[in-house]
């Protein structure tokens, strides 16, 4: 048993590395780039203008020429998500060239044109245009091939790469997945309805800020002063993570533009790839945690393990799917004590270790992790050889 390292951000651990400038009308130095400077989450991020209109923000670590691992966010999160897991990634295998990514219309990235998108902010956040988004970046980089690793709606997007283009993709790592977001209850009840269409609204209207163009650029403290203490006790809650870390990503989830929470929700709650999973053909890990307030064992996980299970049998396709924690989620439907959604939040040194475990062997390590929380102070307990993975 040991007390989880509550060390926050990356450490700026690269020297010598410049940043490449962003010059008005010149757009990105696409071949010529150099390593950027950008190794620390609380630092200067580094961007790219992408011909897919989006002026993209990320954090890097390792050498260029390095075998690339590109990193994937959640619904409103930003690079910072990854940033403990991106550390540890970086201290076990420094050859590695990590980078992670501000999606659209999150972190520092640029919002898609409000013009075309603030009537119908879902037809701008669908998991195609996010990851065409990716592809542009990995072009702009010189990155021929590249393994994925997706957060929750990270992972739709990581779906949508490796199903379309599987030649770019050597592995993709799926965390707090599930094969169908379509009817999500949490999404659509306890995001898109209450607040986004509900409170934050009302707050909005009361300020007569009711003009969709108006409405895509406000944020959560526009329409509620407090949004912020409701993000923390509603959103953002995982009492298994680094209270700085979830500290520092809440005050960011309140300056996400309401057209992304709108826009990313609406459009994770057309998805079902149920049917196309079963033609994966990149050898994929799936990391869960067993308080999963969002995508739960049933329907979720084991939805998602049948449908690549027959990835697995009609193509060969190599799929692990590992546990992460012991207890079950609660009857109140909330992570209370143990490992939840946010598995690289409450656990980012092992998640480091199964992702390059995964990468150079093709399966996980075989060690459970699972957290024990007392009085807001969690404590993982590493389980020798006892991980429940399943091969499907």
């Amino acid at each position: 048993m040991r007390s989880r390292n509550h060390a926050t951000g990356l450490l700026a651990i690269l020297s010598g590395l410049a940043v490449v400038p962003q010059l008005g009308g010149l757009g990105p130095a696409w071949a010529d780039e150099t390593p950027a400077a950008c190794t620390d989450i609380d630092g200067a991020r580094c961007f790219v203008d992408l011909p897919t209109g989006i002026r993209m923000a990320y954090v890097e670590v390792g050498p260029s020429g390095g075998r690339t691992v590109l990193l994937l966010h959640g619904l409103t999160d930003s690079a910072r998500s990854w940033s403990q897991t991106m550390a540890a990634l970086h201290a076990k295998d420094p050859a590695l060239h990590i980078v992670a990514l501000d999606l659209r219309g999150h972190g520092q990235s640029a919002m898609p044109a409000a013009e075309t998108c603030a009537r119908e902010p879902k037809l701008c956040f669908t998991p195609r245009l996010f990851a065409d988004d990716v592809l542009a970046f990995m072009d702009g980089k010189g990155i021929g091939t590249a393994s994925l690793a997706g957060h929750s709606m990270g992972s739709m997007v990581a779906q949508e790469i490796a199903l379309e283009h599987p030649e770019r993709i050597e592995a993709t790592v799926l965390v707090a997945s599930s094969n169908r977001t379509a009817g999500n209850a949490v999404l659509a009840d306890y995001v898109l309805k209450e607040p986004v269409l509900g409170s934050w609204k009302a707050g909005l209207d009361a300020k007569g800020l009711t003009d969709p163009m108006a409405v895509w650029s406000a944020t959560p403290l526009d329409a509620d002063p407090n949004a912020e203490t409701w993000i923390a006790a509603n959103w953002d809650v995982d009492p298994a993570a680094d209270p700085a870390l979830v500290q520092a990503i809440t005050k960011e989830t309140a300056h996400v533009r309401l057209g992304t929470w709108r826009g990313a929700t609406q459009a994770l709650l057309d998805v079902d790839n149920t049917e196309r999973l079963g033609e994966l053909r990149v050898p994929t890990l799936v990391l869960w945690g067993t308080q999963d307030a969002i995508f739960t064992r049933d329907p979720d996980q084991s939805g998602l393990m049948e449908v690549l299970g027959k990835a697995a049998r009609a193509h060969g396709t190599p799929v692990v799917w590992k546990q992460y924690g012991v207890d079950p989620l609660p009857a109140s439907g909330a992570q209370t004590s143990d490992i939840g959604h946010n598995v690289q939040w409450d656990a980012p040194d092992q998640v480091a270790d199964d992702i390059l475990s995964f990468l150079a062997t093709g399966a996980p390590t075989p060690d459970g992790t699972r957290a024990v929380i007392e009085k807001d102070a969690a404590t993982l307990v590493t389980m020798p050889g006892k991980a429940e993975i399943v091969r499907p």
